[in-house]
């Protein structure tokens, strides 16, 4: 395989100095700097724009994220003896956030409303607009059907007879946050046009450097408002904190510092924290794996939910929704 990888890397301008195996993909390390090579399953179009979003961000606002490194004739892929697409991407040497560690997640939300700043990108006619009431659309659709699966199966395992327990209030919860943000869907479309969300900001896409930070993988870009993202990475954080008022007001007035939400981004951010998401994520993973058999850690995690339900809805009620007042 490095070999193959050597091969790939002489259609590109570089003077490689080792080749060395990561996590799905290849770290070059070369006089120029250091890369990272992997497979590429993305169309020419996704990655033109994928080139054009993360060179904006880069010139506006100099955050420092992947960006595709395009061969001499301009290419942004290239292709193996098996005509496998490959990309490579500007890449730095270090390790994951840890968000245990406040001073690096406090980081990794500076970094990402700097980074959100340089998202205001016009692609009009080149990418589908995100529709959140879409997605709360489709998963309600989901969590019905679990919910008529459940209540038709007649010998319930434990996890079942849990789940099915106190499936109407969580059901409740995703019905009613699909209809009450449905008006908002409309009022704004025209803001959605002009912003772009990383679309997967998760501690593992912040990446700290011996010299410098950088923020990976965007090509799961999503024309989506930023507080997508900021939704993201606040509730993993949340979740391990038992939905801390004090803690979530932190992040909130952390990523203001950098770039002020506005009145759309925080009334989203309220119906994205509304929706029950990790109870639908369990009840999904649950109807599509195997039945017969549930894992320990489902119904661990199950209970988890259960018991912070109530700091979650302090938190709405006492945090964000006093955040839009």
């Amino acid at each position: 395989m490095a070999e193959q990888a050597a091969n790939i890397l002489g259609q590109y301008e570089l003077t490689v100095e080792d080749v060395r195996k990561g996590r799905g993909q290849w770290i070059v390390y070369s006089k120029e700097g250091v890369f990272s090579l992997k497979e590429c399953r993305s169309g020419e179009e996704h990655l033109k724009l994928l080139k054009d979003l993360t060179d904006h961000i880069v010139e506006t606002v100099g955050t420092k994220v992947q960006q595709i490194v395009v061969t001499p004739q301009g290419a942004l892929t290239v292709r193996d003896v098996d005509d496998t697409p490959y990309m490579l991407q500007t890449f730095c040497e270090g390790r994951e956030c840890n968000i245990r560690d406040s001073r690096e997640w406090e980081q990794a939300i500076r970094l990402l409303a700097q980074m959100h700043r340089g998202m205001r990108f016009d692609a009009y006619g080149r990418i589908s607009l995100f529709s959140l009431d879409g997605e709360f659309h489709k998963r309600n659709r989901e969590l019905r059907k679990i919910r008529r699966y459940l209540k038709e199966k007649r010998q319930k395992t434990e996890f079942e007879r849990i789940l099915y327990n106190q499936y109407g209030c969580f059901l409740e919860q995703a019905l009613r946050a699909e209809e009450e943000w449905l008006p908002y869907e409309g009022i704004f479309a025209e803001e959605r046009k002009m912003w772009f969300s990383h679309g997967d900001y998760q501690y593992h896409n912040v990446w700290f450097g011996a010299d410098r930070t950088m923020i990976l993988n965007l090509e799961g870009y999503m024309a989506d408002l930023p507080c997508r993202d900021l939704y993201q990475f606040m509730r993993k954080i949340l979740e391990k904190n038992n939905w801390d008022q004090r803690l979530g007001q932190k992040m909130l007035d952390i990523y203001e510092k950098e770039r002020e939400l506005p009145l759309e981004e925080k009334i989203s951010l309220i119906y994205r924290f509304s929706y029950p998401e990790k109870f639908w994520k369990i009840a999904n993973h649950y109807y599509n794996g195997k039945k017969c058999f549930t894992p320990g850690k489902s119904e661990e995690k199950l209970q988890k939910v259960f018991s912070q339900e109530k700091a979650r809805q302090s938190f709405i009620e006492g945090c964000l929704k006093g955040f839009v007042q």
